[in-house]
Formats: C-alpha cells, structure tokens, sequence
C-alpha cells in the first residue's frame, strides 16, 4: 500500500510539475510577444530608435524643381530672396534664402552664396546651401544697375524636417535669367530621404 502511495505522490508532483512548466512556457511567449511588438529601441544605450518612419531605408530619387525668386534688400544691400515654385516629392512650395556671401570675380560677373529652405505642400521642410555664378548683361553693367544677365550653378540638399529630416542631395540650376530683381530657373538633381 505505501508503494501504491508512494507512486500516486510521484505522478502527482510530475503532473503538477508540467503543469508549473506550461504555464511558465506560456508566460514566456506573453513576454517575448510583448517586447517584440515594442516601437522603442531594444539597445540600451538609447542610440538606436526604431519607430516605423526611422526604420524606412533612405532612397536615393531623381528630383527637379521651378523656382521663381524675389530679390530681398535692406540699406540697399541684398540679403537674400523669397521664392516659390514646383519641387517634386514636395509639390507647391515656398522658401526665403539668406545671402553669406557676394563678390565680384570680374567687371561682369559675381559669386553668390546663400543658406536656403523650402517649405513644402504637407509642411515639411528642406534645408539647402547653394553657390550661384552671375554674369550680368552688358546694358546693366553699362546703366550702372547690374539688374539684369544669367546665372548658373546649384545647391546642395543639407537636411530637412518630417520626411526629408537627414536628407542629402544636390541639385543644379538651368536656364536661370534675372531682370529687375526677379530671378527664375528650373533645377534637377537627387536627393536621399
């Protein structure tokens, strides 16, 4: 009878045992589910954040643009432009670029450099430095006003926000003509967002 006890115990504690083991199985799988499903970083050192729009693998993409610009001045220096125009990946958008630099390299023509932004359709924005070669016509030159001639060059994509936030890329200018303060070119390039 005590061997009988003894193996109805055993069966039992074995029972109760697989018992202890599938539900600690389950909670397991629970926990793993848990954590997987997470949009925060799983490094503990907080540099990696992989939320579904970080996660996205940046692309490199053809893009182009028109611009038409407005000369901006104050005391009679010009400091920069405000601009509008079409931008692929962007739609209609707006933008005002800051003038850092201008000089003349001969009796005809100049260097400009500027830092720029577009704001686009959604509300985005992307951040550009460009450098623009001006050669002015000869009737501006001659009338003193240098208010009118060609220009070419381009502009390097530097960052952005939303979408186009790490963006790189650079685009250069064509057909661009300037006359009384109003400047306008079309421009294409790539950019990685």
């Amino acid at each position: 009878m005590c061997n009988l006890l003894n193996f109805i115990s055993m069966k039992t504690k074995r029972k109760l045992g697989m018992k202890a083991i599938l539900k600690l199985a389950v909670l397991s799988t629970f926990i793993l589910a848990v954590v997987s499903c997470s949009t925060e970083s799983i490094s503990e050192d907080g540099l990696t954040n992989l939320t579904s729009t970080a996660a996205k693998a940046k692309k490199l993409r053809p893009i182009k643009n028109t611009f038409i610009g407005v000369d901006r001045f104050e005391d009679g220096l010009l400091v920069g432009n405000s601009f509008s125009g079409n931008l692929s990946h962007g739609g209609k958008y707006t933008g005002e670029g800051t003038t850092t630099d201008f000089y003349f390299t001969s009796a005809s023509e100049a260097t400009q450099t500027s830092e720029d932004f577009m704001l686009v359709a959604n509300g985005d924005k992307i951040y550009t430095s460009s450098k623009v070669f001006i050669t002015f016509s000869p009737e501006s030159i001659l009338d003193g006003t240098y208010s009118s001639g060609t220009y070419t060059g381009g502009f390097d994509i530097v960052g952005g926000t939303g979408r186009f936030d790490g963006a790189l890329g650079r685009m250069d200018m064509d057909n661009g003509v300037f006359i009384s303060g109003v400047a306008k070119h079309n421009a294409k390039g790539t950019i990685t967002y």
